[in-house]
């Protein structure tokens, strides 16, 4: 049995009321009892002992009494540890609520979400039911919240979520996924139709005019929907599989909601997730830049580097600038991402002088659309004065098409005037020819590799490089050939009077970190060798 300190102590004053009584017994009885019979002798020897046995009753009464304070003590220990544990135990419950809720909404955060929701799918496909996952974005909210304000933003987020909430049957689960996103889990006995009828009905719903501060909002959600087990048993294959059907049913237009169809593409999907983050891998430094050299052809010396940009994707891995350039100019994020790669490169290049690393100048490339703002030549001196750098340890790559805008020329001269170099790239793949180049002031010319990947041999007579290079040097300017990937190529280049090569041949684009002992370790002499 366990011990019971409440009971113990009871016991403990029973014990002691019996030995008190017992004292009254042993003393006075025979005390009572010589005094009657008149024998002196008799009498001392019962006082003695009387005093005796009260004296060592006295003692056991100390100790009971003793004891019945510790067990009270105990029992007041045992109250107050008690009173703790359920103090603890209601602390425990409000942080796992708390841990388990988006503070926001109060629905569940992504985390409790796919915890619970993986229990409840193994359910729904243990009884053979349909389960649907529901992916929900918020259209516009980008710019209800950078118009309104986060305070309007979010308590959008905050009617929406209730919304949601109050739709929901018994067994269904709702979450915030985070940001605009929201994720519902249909469980139950539903059919396909019931389904299709719940989430059109939860699109009419949210899409019902919002009244926040006094007045009326509207917004819309896209919603996507997979079905568990058609579309996939796990939870990760049906978020996968809703996701792309949310954008599906976005790119349909407002307040729609689509079933996931395989034949969704899924390059769509991906390019929608690529801008849907381009604002946190910003903020959070993913993106990095790799480093070409480009080799003098009369020396065969590194004379300089291109900076070549690479997204370190957490979801999609390390992404090549024709995976993610197209969507930043279409959704907005070229500049600021232009300015971080500009950052990156002289933050970099400042290193590399430090360590006395001779690889002037770094280029890099500019979109038209960064050239086109009437603060961009600003921006790049103050880059350059933030990290030390003299203008001409700096080369801008530009296309061709950022000859055809009037604002971009401008800055163009701005930017020539200031002492940076300029350099026009993927020539030969555009609209403008060398009638252009008379406007615009660039000190080199670069050969597109589509060109360059022509020349098979060395005795190849390539009649539009070799004009492209004769009228480049007409005009003062320097030679760049990109894409040089064979020794055949590079013999031919040389031969013609190009300047400037770099491609797969001379070196793959490289980590900042392999910059110095690449550098250290080029062989002029072999590479000599290898241009004849």
């Amino acid at each position: 049995m366990p011990f019971n300190l409440a009971s113990t102590l009871s016991a403990f004053r029973v014990a002691t009321f019996l030995l008190a009584s017992l004292t009254v017994v042993f003393v006075w009885a025979p005390f009572q009892q010589s005094a009657h019979w008149g024998n002196q002798t008799a009498l001392w020897r019962n006082i003695m002992i009387t005093l005796l046995v009260t004296g060592i009753l006295m003692w056991l009464l100390r100790a009971l009494r003793q004891h019945q304070m510790m067990l009270q003590a105990l029992l007041l220990s045992e109250q107050e540890q008690k009173r703790r544990i359920e103090r603890l135990e209601n602390e425990h419950a409000s942080s796992r609520r708390a841990a388990a809720i988006d503070h926001l909404s109060g629905l569940y955060n992504r985390r409790e979400f796919l915890d619970v929701a993986a229990e409840v799918l193994t359910k729904q496909r243990w009884h053979r039911r349909l389960g649907a996952l529901l992916f929900i974005d918020l259209d516009r909210f980008k710019s209800i919240n950078d118009s309104l304000g986060h305070h309007v933003g979010d308590l959008l987020l905050q009617a929406v979520a209730g919304r949601i909430q109050r739709m929901l049957a018994p067994g269904d689960l709702a979450a915030r996924f985070g940001g605009d996103e929201f994720v519902v889990l249909l469980a139950g006995t539903r059919t396909e139709n019931d389904i299709e009828q719940w989430s059109a009905g939860l699109a009419s719903h949210l899409s019902t005019p919002y009244e926040l501060n006094g007045k009326e909002l509207n917004s819309t959600p896209s919603i996507g929907i997979a079905i568990c087990p058609r579309d996939g048993q796990n939870l990760e294959e049906l978020l996968r599989c809703a996701d792309a059907a949310m954008y599906s049913a976005k790119k349909s237009g407002r307040g729609q909601h689509r079933f996931f169809d395989k034949s969704l593409n899924r390059k769509d999907v991906e390019a929608f997730h690529l801008e849907q983050s381009f604002s946190d891998a910003l903020r959070n430094r993913e993106f990095v830049l790799h480093y070409q050299p480009q080799v003098c052809l009369e020396t065969m010396n590194i004379i300089g580097f291109e900076a070549l940009v690479r997204w370190k994707h957490p979801e999609f891995g390390t992404l090549y600038p024709d995976r993610f350039i197209t969507i930043a100019e279409n959704c907005g994020f070229v500049i600021p991402l232009g300015l971080e790669v500009l950052r990156l490169a002289c933050a970099q290049f400042a290193q590399w002088k430090a360590e006395g690393l001779p690889v002037t100048p770094i280029a890099v490339n500019v979109s038209p659309i960064q050239l086109t703002e009437p603060e961009f030549c600003w921006q790049v001196m103050a880059l350059i004065d933030e990290f030390g750098l003299s203008p001409d340890q700096l080369e801008l790559e530009i296309t061709e098409t950022a000859m055809l805008d009037a604002s971009a020329v401008e800055s163009l001269h701005c930017l020539k005037a200031e002492g940076i170099k300029l350099s026009l790239d993927d020539f030969g793949t555009g609209y403008s020819g060398f009638a252009h180049l008379e406007s615009v002031p660039v000190d080199k010319l670069k050969i597109d590799r589509s060109l360059i990947a022509k020349i098979s041999n060395s005795h190849d007579d390539s009649p539009i490089v070799s004009s492209t290079i004769i009228l480049a040097k007409r005009m003062n300017l320097k030679v760049v050939a990109e894409g040089v990937e064979t020794r055949e190529q590079l013999v031919h280049l040389k031969v013609a009077g190009c300047d400037i090569a770099q491609g797969y041949h001379l070196s793959r684009p490289i980590s900042a970190d392999q910059v110095p002992e690449f550098v250290r370790t080029f062989n002029r002499r072999e590479a000599v060798v290898l241009a004849g």
